[in-house]
């Protein structure tokens, strides 16, 4: 048996306690080209589990699109994992073991513990996560954070918050879904640091309209922990005259759901990705060529396009797993997104620099930077 197969194996039984649906089909694998850079992306594409991993797709296939030639030669696979925390582990163990992946990425919310870590060391390839988790452990680790993590982001919307009101005075609301508790930890956690206990509110989808209506009209700030799917039909009724601090996973579909309420919203992102110019020519194309395919761009979408960047660039060497791992902890790249800065000691690689608030402006248009 091969080594990953029996490593993989302690965490994929216990992976399989959890209940799912694993009925969706991935993409059938590639035929093995040792001439290429095989890469195997698991993305939701169905299921309930927000945010939805259409806008990545759409810019993981644009990559793929605009790179039909030259060196290295990607192979793309694309796995709809369908919202399933269970097949999401058996997804990126048959990457790893069966399709002999030589990376992988992974574009779904995960619960980043210390079980799923397990997995990602056990792969022996470098995987590169396009969502937010926690700032991966180092010591000859495989795992790559490209989007912000967690303390970034409460430490960047706290800075912009501050800004406005007086922190004690705000709200932070989670529906402790997988996406909300690392959101919502890392606020009170950055709160705590500046002296300010967090005035908490825990919410379902069944209560959050009258958990919501309870908030007094006089409070300043809301921020909205994890993806806005819960939130949304109830913060349009009941947070008028509050700004609304909402998600770095959200995208214009959820603010359109706001509708009158999307004025007073805000959410933090890729400052790239809004209606300014760039000194980069690659961010203006990448925009507008993703805008021609499926709309404005999302910080997800720009972060899973660099994904495929970043990995082609590592592998310009060969593919050899530890040399492509030890490429991207030793280098700066210059992404859509951001630029992405790695160290041996480091592997979250978003510049906060880059972290900008957004305004809504429409469904077919970029948001704008407040």
């Amino acid at each position: 048996m091969h080594r990953r197969t029996l490593l993989f194996a302690v965490v994929t039984a216990i992976s399989a306690c959890t209940p799912a649906n694993l009925a969706s089909t991935p993409t059938p694998a590639p035929t093995r080209d040792p001439g290429s850079l095989n890469v195997s992306a698991l993305l939701d594409l169905s299921g309930s589990r927000a945010p939805s991993g259409a806008p990545q797709r759409d810019a993981l296939q644009l990559w793929a699109d605009q790179h039909t030639i030259g060196s290295p030669r990607v192979r793309l696979r694309i796995v709809d994992v369908a919202g399933s925390p269970s097949k999401t582990v058996l997804e990126l163990r048959r990457a790893a073991v069966e399709d002999r992946a030589d990376a992988i990425v992974i574009g779904v919310p995960v619960d980043y513990d210390e079980a799923f870590a397990a997995a990602v060391q056990l792969a022996q390839v470098p995987v590169l996560f396009t969502l937010p988790i926690a700032e991966p452990a180092t010591a000859g680790g495989w795992a790559f954070a490209l989007a912000p993590t967690p303390a970034q982001l409460a430490r960047a919307t706290l800075d912009h918050a501050a800004g406005r009101v007086v922190l004690s005075s705000t709200v932070v609301v989670s529906d402790e879904s997988v996406t909300a508790i690392p959101e919502r930890a890392a606020l009170v956690a950055e709160l705590a640091r500046r002296g300010v206990t967090a005035n908490i509110i825990k919410v379902t989808g069944s209560d959050v309209g009258a958990r919501l209506r309870a908030i007094p009209l006089v409070t300043p700030i809301v921020f909205f922990a994890g993806a806005p799917k819960t939130y949304t039909d109830a913060a349009r009724q009941t947070t008028m005259g509050s700004s609304l601090y909402l998600s770095y996973l959200s995208d214009l579909g959820d603010l359109a759901d706001l509708r009158e309420a999307a004025a007073q919203a805000t959410w933090p992102g890729s400052r790239w990705i809004a209606a300014t110019a760039s000194a980069n020519p690659a961010r203006a194309v990448f925009a507008r060529s993703y805008t021609d395919r499926a709309g404005p761009p999302t910080s997800l979408a720009a972060t899973a396009y660099d994904a495929l960047s970043l990995l082609a660039t590592a592998a310009e060497g060969g593919f050899d797993p530890v040399r492509m791992r030890d490429r991207l902890q030793k280098g700066t790249f210059a992404g859509v997104a951001t630029t992405y800065s790695f160290t041996m000691s480091r592997h979250a690689g978003f510049a906060l620099e880059d972290i900008a608030f957004l305004g809504y402006t429409g469904a077919r248009t970029a948001p704008v930077i407040r």
